[in-house]
């Protein structure tokens, strides 16, 4: 998301450089370094406002403290926030319940500690 602001900021910027004549390469640059501070701040902050949402990939992990940035992978089935208890839905079907760790990283999907796993017995 961080880059996606960024290279908008970036053409919204040039192109204004570009368009409008009174525009001075210091005022192209104050545009390029406010967008720049737009992308951090919308970056920064998006994860916490939009939460996780039915759908969204999950990583799941036994202990909160696991030093470990890989869990098992899964589906949220649905949306939550921060500290609050969602249902996931895992590759094999089987559903679990969990609680919301932290929001996604730059590479890493939200971490969910699970309360409780249901197994299908056939």
């Amino acid at each position: 998301m961080f880059f996606k602001m960024m290279i908008a900021a970036l053409c919204v910027s040039l192109l204004a450089f570009a368009l409008v004549p009174e525009v001075t390469p210091i005022n192209a640059a104050r545009m390029m370094a406010l967008g720049t501070v737009m992308s951090i701040a919308i970056a920064a902050y998006y994860p916490d406002v939009r939460g996780i949402r039915a759908g969204d990939a999950v990583s799941l992990v036994n202990d909160a403290n696991m030093p470990s940035l890989i869990g098992r992978p899964g589906t949220a089935a649905a949306n939550g926030k921060r500290n609050e208890r969602i249902k996931i839905t895992l590759p094999d079907g089987n559903e679990a319940l969990g609680v919301i760790e932290s929001y996604v990283g730059l590479i890493s999907p939200p971490k969910i500690r699970i309360l409780y796993e249901e197994k299908l017995v056939e």
